[in-house]
C-alpha cells in the first residue's frame, strides 16, 4: 500500500513536469503563434494566408523563421477602407521586417475574393494559414497555382490584432497610369514601398523607369550595381507577384524623364522624399510639351537600423553594396590550367587604388606576396633581355648610365600614347607571365599555401588566369588622381592621364571573386580583409 503511494505520488508529479514543459514550451517560444503539435519544416518559399491585411505585419514577424528565402502574404479582404490599411500595411512590413530578417517579404496587394488562384512567380513550399479564415482540414493548397497537393500546411493560432487607426488616413486616390523611376540595385524593402505605393494607386498601368549606365556613375560603389537587364526583370517579378492584374511597362532610362515627358496618358507619378525634386522638373518638361503636370505622390525614406557610422541613414542599395565588400561575389570555378596548389589570388586595381595596403594586410595573415610591378622592374635590370629589347624599341635614351630603364622616362612616352603603351605591353607582359609562374612554383615548393599576385593590369593582361580567384580594389578615379597628385608630385592633368591609361574599375569588377575599397578608414578597410580571408579558408577546406 505504501508502495502504491508513492509510485502514485511520483507519476503525478513527472506528468506534471512533463505539461509544464510543453505549456511552457508551445506558450513562450518566439513561434508559439503555430500549431506545436507537429514540428515545422524549414521552407524555401512560404504564403501566409491571413484573414485581413491589418494582421499582416504582426503575423509576418512571427512566421519568418520558418521561411529561408520568400514569405508571401495573401489576405481575404474586400472592405471599402482595404486601400487605406494596405497603404499603411505597407509600410509597417517593409519598415520593420528590415529590422529582424533578411528574409524577401512580399505583400501581395489583390485580395484572394478578386482572382481564382494565387499565382506567385516562385514555388510555394509551405502554406502558413490564419484559423480565423480557414479551418484545419481545408486544401489550402488548391489556393496556389503552382503548389503542390500535399504542399505542408500549418495553423496559425488566434492572434489578437487590433485594427490599425486610419481615421486619419488621406483617402488613397486611384490613377488609371502611374509612373515612377529609380536605379532599383538588388531589389530592397525601401523599393517595395515605392513599388506597392505605385501599384495601389494604379487601376490599369503602371510605367517603372530603370536608371541606364550612364545615369548611375556618379553613386556609391556603382561598380557593383547589377546590369540594368538584371533590376529589370527583379522589378517586373516583384510587380507581377503583388498584383498580377495590372498592366506593367519596366524600361531602362537613360534620362530623369523617360516617357513620362511627352506621353499625355500618365496621371501620377510617385517618387521618394529625395527624389521630389525629379517629379518638379518632369512636370516642367510637361508644361514645354503643352501636356497637364502629374500629379505627385511622396513616400518617406526607411531608415536602416543596421547601418554603420560609413554608410547611409535610409535603407539603401548604396548600404548594401558597401555591405558586399570583401564578401564572395560569385563562386569561383576549378582552374585546370594551373596546379591546385598552391592558392593563387589574383589582386587587380587601377594605379593609386591602394592595391599595396590590401597585400601587406593578406601577407600579415599568411599569404605569400608576389607584386608583379616590381617584378617587372627586376627585369629591367641591366644584362637581362626584357632591357635589351626596350632599349632596342624605344630608343637609348630609356637606359640610364648606369644601364637601368627610366621609368620615368619610358612613363612620358607611353601614358597619353595608346600605340606606344600597346607596344610596351606586349614586350613586357608575357616576359612578366613567365617569371610569375615560375616563382608561384618555388613559392609552393617552399611549403607557401596562399599566394598572392598584385598587378594593376591583372585582368588586361590576362594574368588572372593564373590564378583560382581575382580580387580587385577600387576607388573613385577621382580620389585616385588626389593620390597620385601627392604621392608623385605630378599636376593633376598628368595623374588624370596614368588613371585613364589603366584599364576602369569597372574591368576588374567584371571578373572579380571579391572586391575590396580602401576608400574609408583603416579599421573598415581591415575588416573586409578579415571577410574575405575567413571565407577564403572555407574553400581551401574543400579545395
Amino acid at each position: 500500500m505504501y508502495n502504491v503511494f508513492w509510485i502514485s505520488v511520483i507519476a503525478l508529479f513527472v506528468s506534471v513536469v512533463i505539461s509544464y514543459f510543453f505549456i511552457s514550451h508551445c506558450g513562450h517560444s518566439v513561434h508559439s503563434v503555430l500549431d506545436c503539435s507537429k514540428a515545422v519544416t524549414m521552407a524555401n518559399n512560404g504564403i501566409l494566408l491571413i484573414s485581413n491585411a491589418a494582421k499582416a505585419h504582426k503575423f509576418c514577424s512571427k512566421v519568418s523563421n520558418h521561411v529561408k528565402k520568400i514569405l508571401y502574404i495573401s489576405y481575404n479582404e474586400g472592405t471599402d477602407c482595404a486601400l487605406k490599411v494596405l497603404n499603411k500595411q505597407n509600410v509597417d512590413i517593409y519598415s520593420k521586417t528590415t529590422d529582424y530578417s533578411n528574409l524577401d517579404v512580399r505583400l501581395i496587394l489583390k485580395p484572394r475574393g478578386s482572382f481564382n488562384k494565387i499565382k506567385t512567380n516562385h514555388p510555394i513550399d509551405l502554406i502558413l494559414y490564419d484559423t480565423d479564415a480557414f479551418k484545419k482540414g481545408d486544401n489550402l493548397a488548391n489556393l496556389i497555382e503552382n503548389g503542390n497537393k500535399d504542399i505542408e500546411q500549418v495553423p496559425i493560432a488566434h492572434l489578437d490584432s487590433h485594427n490599425p487607426d486610419i481615421s486619419n488616413e488621406e483617402p488613397v486616390k486611384t490613377f488609371e497610369y502611374v509612373a515612377l523611376g529609380g536605379t532599383f540595385d538588388r531589389l530592397h524593402n525601401g523599393h517595395k514601398i515605392l513599388l506597392s505605393q505605385a501599384v495601389l494607386r494604379a487601376t490599369k498601368h503602371v510605367t517603372v523607369g530603370v536608371t541606364d549606365v550612364n545615369m548611375i556613375k556618379s553613386k556609391i560603389l556603382w561598380e557593383l550595381i547589377e546590369p540594368v537587364e538584371r533590376r529589370i526583370a527583379n522589378v517586373l517579378e516583384f510587380l507581377t507577384d503583388i498584383n498580377p492584374d495590372l498592366e506593367y511597362h519596366v524600361l531602362p532610362i537613360q534620362d530623369l524623364y523617360g516617357p513620362t515627358k511627352d506621353d499625355p496618358r500618365y496621371q501620377l507619378i510617385v517618387v521618394s522624399e529625395e527624389t521630389q525634386r525629379g517629379a518638379v522638373k518632369i512636370n516642367e518638361k510637361r508644361k514645354e510639351n503643352g501636356l497637364n503636370p502629374l500629379e505627385t505622390y511622396t513616400i518617406s525614406l526607411a531608415a536602416d537600423q543596421k547601418r554603420s557610422p560609413i554608410e547611409e541613414d535610409k535603407v539603401s542599395s548604396s548600404n548594401q553594396r558597401i555591405r558586399l565588400l570583401g564578401t564572395l561575389l560569385r563562386e569561383p570555378k576549378p582552374n585546370p590550367d594551373i596546379p591546385k596548389w598552391p592558392y593563387v589570388i589574383g589582386i587587380a586595381g587601377g594605379i593609386a587604388s591602394g592595391k599595396s595596403s590590401i597585400t601587406e594586410k593578406l601577407k600579415k595573415k599568411g599569404a605569400t606576396v608576389i607584386n608583379c610591378d616590381l617584378l617587372a622592374h627586376e627585369l629591367y635590370k641591366p644584362g637581362l633581355p626584357l632591357n635589351r629589347t626596350i632599349s632596342a624599341t624605344f630608343g637609348a635614351d630609356v637606359i640610364t648610365e648606369r644601364g637601368e630603364v627610366d621609368r620615368q622616362r619610358l612613363g612620358q612616352i607611353v601614358f597619353g600614347d595608346k600605340a606606344q603603351l600597346e607596344r610596351l605591353n606586349s614586350i613586357t607582359w608575357p616576359a612578366i607571365a613567365e617569371e610569375v609562374v615560375a616563382r608561384v612554383r618555388r613559392a609552393g615548393e617552399g611549403g607557401a599555401r596562399v599566394v598572392v599576385l598584385e598587378a594593376a593590369v591583372m585582368v588586361r593582361a590576362g594574368w588572372h588566369r593564373l590564378c583560382h580567384q581575382l580580387w580587385a580594389v577600387i576607388v573613385p578615379p577621382e580620389e585616385a588622381i588626389k593620390r597620385i597628385q601627392q604621392r608623385n608630385n605630378l599636376t593633376e592633368e598628368q595623374a588624370r592621364q596614368r588613371v585613364e591609361a589603366q584599364p576602369a574599375n569597372s574591368e576588374h569588377v567584371a571578373e572579380a571573386h571579391v572586391v575590396f575599397s580602401p576608400y574609408w578608414s583603416y579599421e573598415f578597410t581591415q575588416d573586409q580583409v578579415d571577410r574575405a580571408w575567413e571565407q577564403l579558408a572555407d574553400i581551401l577546406k574543400r579545395h
